[in-house]
């Protein structure tokens, strides 16, 4: 499909889909059955407990990247029901994402949490063809995520396999946008929803479907850059680059709460070679070996490697809110004016913006600028090394 028909296809598409029951959007094909499931891919531990919180982690699935160590450390807590993973490009086209997700709930242990397939593209048609000119404006972004690479046919035919092999379970016959909808009906005012990504799935759920908007409980984000440099261009951060127009569409969406962990966050917290061996020195399982077998050489390689754990702080923060250090109330908005600025994060403080002095079209959110990492890293390594 042409991008620049993108969004008038899946915005029409999405407009005239019918209700989706909830036997339709928990059930896909029949290998996604539980029944069907393969017994060496039964969950091995046990399932949510009373009063677990339901969530929805909406995210650009890599192979363990940030995003899937956020999925694991949300489908080993007792104290989550993950009602279902959704998949959007960002860092890997969505085709990619959904066969990363699937392989992994697998080695989790977790196949029966539903997976759905969701926008392949960014809301702005040409955004990939803009790249040029945005290069041009500010110097050659250091990454690009799914654009740098050609697009996959489908989630079975990647360039390469995932690891250990192309999953045997299967996303749900519902797009992520029907996925999210259905369930937020099914559950009103007890979702959480993790923006782990681009926000393009989330914002043609709420364009296409505003009843759902005050039946959401919280939207958390990994997404922004608020008192300091973006992390792709000066201005900007990922996720909130990749797709501004849907990023401005959900932090101007009236929900009950919105809370933001920024790069500005992120940059806090540093994953080493110490954290690495936290995590694999525990009994061996399928999730620590794949560490072993993907981070290992990295470390082997460079001892003073180090990377971030962007995403993971969503679920940590989830489980432990007191770990967010000096959270602060501002009004949250999204530059989606092509320029130097485009995908820019703003947050204006109370203390000079409180309402009705807020700019229009702005919303509260909870920023997260500082973690207690202290206190982090013991949560992040218990939760990964959890049969």
């Amino acid at each position: 499909m042409r991008r620049s028909a993108m969004l008038s296809s899946l915005l029409a598409a999405v407009l005239a889909v019918p209700a989706i029951t909830a036997s339709s959007a928990a059930a896909g094909p029949e290998p996604s059955a539980p029944s069907a499931v393969p017994a060496d891919l039964l969950p091995v531990a046990s399932g949510p407990a009373s009063g677990a919180r339901k969530v929805i982690l909406d995210a650009d699935m890599g192979e363990l990247n940030d995003d899937a160590v956020t999925m694991f450390m949300l489908a080993k807590s007792p104290r989550i029901d993950l009602l279902g993973v959704t998949v959007v490009s960002g860092n890997t086209w969505v085709e990619e994402g959904t066969a990363y997700a699937l392989r992994q709930l697998e080695i989790a242990g977790r196949p029966e949490v539903p997976v759905a397939a969701g926008a392949g593209e960014p809301l702005m048609p040409g955004r990939q063809e803009r790249l040029t000119a945005e290069n041009a404006l500010y110097g050659t972004a250091p990454w690009t995520g799914a654009f740098e690479s050609p697009r996959p046919p489908s989630y079975d035919r990647l360039a390469k396999a995932p690891y250990g092999g192309y999953p045997r379970t299967r996303p749900v016959r519902a797009t992520a946008v029907e996925f999210i909808v259905e369930q937020v009906r099914k559950h009103p005012h007890q979702i959480t929803f993790i923006e782990a990504g681009p926000a393009t799935n989330l914002a043609l759920a709420v364009r296409s479907h505003p009843e759902i908007v005050p039946l959401l409980k919280e939207v958390i984000y990994m997404g922004g850059a608020f008192d300091k440099p973006g992390n792709i261009t000066p201005a900007a951060e990922f996720n909130w680059w990749f797709d501004p127009e849907a990023a401005r569409i959900a932090v101007r969406t009236p929900f009950a709460k919105q809370t933001v962990l920024p790069d500005d966050a992120a940059v806090g917290v540093k994953y080493t070679r110490k954290e690495y061996e936290a995590v694999v020195a525990g009994p061996s399982t399928p999730v620590t070996r794949m560490f072993k077998d993907l981070q290992g050489p990295e470390f082997a390689k460079d001892p003073a490697h180090f990377t971030y754990v962007w995403d993971a702080l969503t679920a940590a923060v989830l489980l432990d809110p007191s770990l967010a250090v000096g959270p602060e109330e501002r009004y949250v908005d999204v530059d989606a004016t092509f320029g130097p600025d485009y995908g820019r994060s703003i947050g204006y403080r109370l203390d000079e913006f409180a309402a009705p002095r807020n700019p229009v079209g702005t919303r509260k959110a909870t920023v997260v600028t500082r973690i207690d990492a202290g206190r982090f890293w013991p949560l992040y390594t218990g939760l990964l090394r959890r049969p």
